[in-house]
């Protein structure tokens, strides 16, 4: 049972509240996430035929180290690569995710001025998410195995964060929750964020952010790290032989 034995309710309902609204710590959450390759790979695309900017032709390959200087070339129908830019190429699985506190910095009086200069980026609305990934089952043998997942439930690698099944009548989700693949979401499309009317309890927040602490190596209080090393003593007690 791990982890699941001490914390009792894992999550907490959010249904009555205005969950869409605004993002909440612990919130759960659909996005799309990327499977990162350890070679990135990049759409390297041309000109089928040089009179024409909508027809185009293009390969498939791993990043080079030469890459990311292009030459001068004729522009690609909605395609407007810089002189170091390329087209990275990459799967991606619609997931749930947790959302971590990340709160913006935006001064109004700076939007008009932002949008006149064409960098709209500097002030965007954002949020960073854990993405879940799922647990090995028969129809399902890509995931953790179930060593792995044992030791998870009782906190023995910083980098990932068991979540149970949630409760009948919500979206179904068992998986870990991997800081090593954090990712940064836009707001405002609900193809890119779908909240979900869900979010872990107050006890099982603080496991997380200490986790995250821990797997970045962020000093914490005494009583931070205290905390995390007494559950990791009571979970081991719970692990298969």
């Amino acid at each position: 049972m791990g982890i699941t034995q001490l914390i009792d309710p894992f999550y907490i309902d959010m249904s009555g509240e205005k969950f869409r609204d605004k993002p909440t710590l612990g919130q759960l959450c659909w996005v799309p996430s990327p499977q990162l390759d350890i070679i990135p790979q990049i759409l390297e695309v041309q000109r089928a035929d040089p009179t024409e900017h909508n027809i185009t032709k293009f390969t498939i390959r791993n990043v080079q180290e030469t890459d990311f200087q292009r030459k001068n070339e004729l522009p690609l129908y909605k395609l407007r690569l810089r002189l170091n830019e390329e087209l990275i190429i990459q799967k991606a699985k619609r997931r749930p995710a947790i959302v971590l506190p990340a709160t913006n910095t935006v001064f109004d009086d700076v939007i008009t001025f932002l949008k006149s200069k064409g960098k709209k980026h500097l002030q965007q609305d954002s949020i960073l998410v854990v993405p879940i990934f799922g647990i090995e089952k028969p129809d399902h043998p890509q995931g953790f195995p179930p060593i792995m997942t044992s030791r998870i439930k009782a906190l023995m690698y910083n980098q990932f964060f068991y979540c149970p099944k949630t409760p009948s009548g919500m979206t179904p989700i068992e998986g870990v929750a991997r800081l090593d693949r954090l990712q940064v979401v836009f707001l405002g499309q609900r193809a890119s964020y779908k909240p979900l009317p869900i979010r872990l309890s107050d006890d099982a927040i603080p496991i997380l952010m200490n986790l995250l602490r821990a797997w970045v190596r962020i000093k914490g209080t005494t009583e931070d790290e205290k905390y995390l090393k007494e559950l990791r003593e009571l979970l081991k007690e719970t692990l298969p032989d």
